[in-house]
């Protein structure tokens, strides 16, 4: 690894611990059942309500429009992503990216049975769906993409710049989807960016593409 690729090391793992520091913290309110939590759920969900109307049910529930939405932007974001890869002829990059949402996944499956987090109450009174809530899995895994993205693209062009600024709002129209299905809390989809954020950073050092291939060479 070269000089310039070295450098980048530690500031993709300063970034990584850094988000799973903040994920420890955020775990455990929502673990203990902190006031502060509960309050900043209820005023999310009340500004989503009043944003989009969710509570008149047409957004509402697994499998409504937001749920759909939500898993859509996802996928196009994974397909996206692996696209680039692959054209740019790194597999190994693409496994590096396909490794770190199966570990982003495994580390959300504990995290759902350590804090064992109820589902939301839907808005339109009916039960919540089984299963638990902490944290969110879509959001974690938008986030990730899209810092595995930024990463592999050329800093400074226009298709990065796009890159910067349409990320930001993949990863919160993914948010807002999943509290509007009820699927999350509000809490929920912050730890799903911070989960993403943890895994993510490490992801990048691995794709960055300051890195050289597996044939010494620079890809840049």
């Amino acid at each position: 690894m070269t000089g310039a690729a070295a450098g980048t090391a530690p500031r993709h793992l300063l970034g990584s611990a850094v988000a799973a520091t903040a994920l420890v913290t955020l775990t455990a309110l929502v673990a203990s059942g902190s006031n502060a939590v509960s309050a900043f759920d209820a005023e999310a969900r009340a500004l989503a309500d009043r944003a989009f109307g969710a509570s008149g049910g047409s957004w509402l529930g697994a499998g409504g429009p937001a749920d759909m939405v939500g898993s859509a932007l996802v996928w196009a974001g994974l397909l996206t992503i692996l696209g680039v890869l692959l054209r740019r002829r790194r597999p190994g990059a693409a496994l590096w990216v396909l490794g770190g949402l199966s570990v982003q996944f495994a580390v959300e499956t504990a995290l759902e049975v350590l804090v064992g987090r109820p589902m939301p109450l839907p808005a339109d009174g009916t039960a919540p769906d089984p299963g638990y809530s902490f944290p969110s899995g879509h959001t974690a895994s938008a986030t990730l993409i899209v810092l595995a993205l930024l990463v592999v693209l050329r800093t400074g062009t226009p298709v990065w710049w796009l890159c910067l600024g349409l990320g930001p709002v993949l990863v919160a129209a993914v948010a807002v989807s999943r509290v509007l299905a009820d699927a999350h809390h509000a809490a929920d989809v912050a730890g799903g960016v911070l989960l993403g954020l943890a895994v993510g950073f490490a992801v990048a050092w691995r794709v960055d593409t300051r890195t050289p291939d597996t044939s010494g060479k620079e890809t840049r």
